[in-house]
């Protein structure tokens, strides 16, 4: 009987897996099936096609009602072809299934406002709401609805009602701040960040970035400005808010009254004079030399048994040497180191910040080295001093003097190497080749990679300046292999010049190379009269071009404004093949805007590159310079 049993349940088994096998089959087929004509719908919207995906979405939507993405799409559809009628049935059969569905009845509310009934829409809106006034929640939900139909005032006032009667005074901040943002009301969206970092003062960076993104334009930033003064006067301890308004001036470049508040700030936290060396600091990398040095002189005078103090009295050497007039560096076109300036005598350490020069950076580093002799602040002190005493007084040998010093100590390899590549720089400077060359072969041997690529590179200078042209070929080629540097562009023009004319005419390669080095010796008189006599002697060489565009550059040197307009004029008008024609045209509109300060002139000149040169690599700097000069750079 158990053996009979047994069989007709294995005879039932055998019977059955064929019809569930079939029953699967014919699911997973429909299954397939739906999902094609999902994707297909899908499609369709995406194309823009709506009356294809709504009929589509139907036939879904009639298979499975409750299926949302269906739903949703179905509902889409009918809102995009403005069958608002249809849209609000759908979804008030769904809210009749499921009727605790806030989202629904927001949703609805929407549908009624677009077909024009905001009565009944703002009563649906106020609906929701009223389920659970509490709820935080359903005042975001409700106006993002409203702000997905530009009811910006609106969302505003139903968060400011959602605010006072949950009575927490620091709800909706952002979502208030973004409106009015939109709405363009900078001094309501200022509060509310001031609003969110009273409350949570450790949102400050927070409160920053979110409001730079309308203090960038000027009207942005004083709006923000008058709402953060207000606060401040309100609450003069808050550091905080002064770190935000000391912030706000800095973003409209008004340094000297982001370094009051950082005084303030200062006093306030007992920082001993960190936050002023911190704004000293910042104010360096925004180049606001002038309240960089009051800060770091404050430093020195009034906190001065601090460990930054070295760091504070190095910043204010640097601020002061960036602050030095032009003059000091007028001797240079001539080649001629000058002479000391006769300038009254100030104390050790201090100098006429109404006056500061030069040569008052030098002693202000020179009191550095003497106080801390042994250490990387004198060593950096001593590579300032032969920088100016290269780059501003072309004193060569005072300047070897002091790099020689820096780099005999032991304390910042990176600087060491930078003042070995400087010294063979001044080693060009004063013709002698072979020293130089043995300054960039010790680069090569022991410096990291990017000091190797540059020795690399000064080393194919040297071998073009002494008429090696193929020698100088095969090391500009090692150094463009890597083809995202600057440094590999300058060594691709350098090759592209030197393989175009070596072989056309290499005497007329040695004679420029030659010329080209007196540059780099600043015997600009010198190169003048060889640059000119290259062009004579070899007036069909392919770097005819190029020779001009030095000789244009000289006399610019020279402070020869006129004569070097006229060379950069023949080369835009005369010389219609050369690849130069956008740099010269380029360096007209400089010669105007900076030297002769004729701005009409410049924005004409500028805009020549616009329209002649379309595809010129100085394309976007011309643009960014008419605009500048125009004023319209917001």
């Amino acid at each position: 009987m158990v053996r009979e049993n047994n069989h007709r349940g294995v005879v039932s088994l055998k019977f059955l897996l064929p019809l569930a096998f079939l029953f699967f089959s014919q699911a997973a087929a429909q299954n397939v099936d739906v999902l094609t004509k999902l994707r297909l719908a899908q499609g369709f919207e995406q194309a823009g096609e709506w009356e294809r995906a709504v009929s589509i979405y139907e036939v879904l939507h009639g298979v499975d009602s409750l299926n949302y993405v269906f739903f949703d799409g179905l509902r889409r559809g009918y809102t995009q072809l403005k069958e608002y009628g249809k849209a609000i049935k759908l979804v008030q059969q769904r809210l009749g299934a499921q009727p605790a569905d806030e989202n629904l009845l927001s949703t609805l509310g929407g549908l009624y406002f677009q077909m024009g009934d905001e009565r009944r829409a703002d009563s649906l809106w106020h609906a929701v709401i009223a389920r659970d006034p509490k709820n935080s929640n359903l005042y975001r939900l409700v106006a993002s609805h409203m702000m997905e139909h530009r009811q910006y005032e609106q969302a505003i006032q139903l968060y400011l009602s959602g605010r006072k009667v949950i009575a927490n005074e620091e709800l909706f901040v952002e979502d208030l701040a973004s409106l009015y943002m939109v709405l363009q009301q900078y001094e309501p969206a200022a509060a509310e960040f001031v609003r969110l970092l009273r409350g949570k003062p450790q949102q400050l960076t927070l409160v920053e970035a979110r409001l730079s993104s309308f203090t960038v334009r000027e009207v942005g930033r004083r709006a923000a400005l008058k709402v953060v003064l207000d606060e401040v006067q309100r609450t003069p301890n808050d550091v905080q808010m002064r770190r935000l308004l000391a912030w706000l001036y800095i973003e409209g470049k008004e340094y000297d009254s982001a370094l009051g508040q950082h005084q303030i700030i200062d006093r306030l936290s007992s920082a001993d004079g960190m936050e002023l060396y911190q704004f000293a600091q910042r104010a360096m990398q925004e180049k606001a030399y002038p309240s960089a040095a009051k800060a770091f002189r404050e430093v020195i005078d009034k906190h001065p048994t601090q460990s930054i103090l070295p760091s504070a009295r190095f910043g204010y050497a640097r601020a002061i040497e960036e602050l030095s007039p032009e003059r000091d560096t007028l001797s240079i076109v001539v080649g001629t180191p000058p002479s000391a300036p006769g300038e009254e005598r100030v104390p050790e350490g201090r100098v006429s910040e109404s006056r500061p020069s030069s040569q008052a950076a030098i002693r202000l580093y020179e009191s550095i080295i003497a106080d801390y002799p042994n250490s990387e602040i004198a060593m950096q002190s001593l590579y300032r001093i032969g920088l100016i005493r290269y780059h501003r007084f072309f004193d060569l040998n005072g300047a070897l003097a002091a790099f020689e010093r820096a780099r005999n100590l032991p304390f910042h390899a990176s600087l060491s190497n930078e003042v070995t590549a400087t010294i063979a720089e001044v080693r060009i400077a004063q013709g002698d080749l072979a020293q130089a060359r043995a300054e960039y072969q010790k680069l090569l041997r022991r410096a990291p990679g990017q000091y190797r690529d540059q020795a690399l590179f000064h080393l194919a200078e040297l071998d073009y300046f002494e008429a090696n042209p193929d020698s100088a070929a095969k090391k500009l080629q090692s150094v463009t292999a890597n083809v995202n540097t600057d440094l590999a562009n300058d060594a691709l023009q350098l090759l592209y010049f030197i393989q175009e004319n070596k072989i056309a005419v290499p005497p007329a390669l040695a004679a420029f190379a030659k010329a080209d080095l007196l540059i780099r010796e600043r015997k600009y008189s010198e190169a003048l009269p060889q640059f000119e006599e290259v062009l004579r002697q070899y007036p069909t060489a392919l770097l005819v071009d190029d020779g001009m565009m030095k000789i244009g550059e000289i006399q610019l040197l020279l402070n020869h404004d006129q004569e070097a307009l006229g060379v950069f004029r023949k080369i835009v008008d005369d010389m219609p093949t050369s690849i130069l024609r956008d740099r010269a045209q380029m360096r007209i509109g400089e010669i105007y805007e900076n030297t002769l300060k004729d701005k009409a002139k410049a924005i004409e000149a500028y805009e020549q590159v616009l329209i002649n040169y379309p595809t010129s690599l100085f394309l976007e700097e011309a643009r960014k310079r008419i605009r500048l000069l125009r004023g319209d750079t917001l």
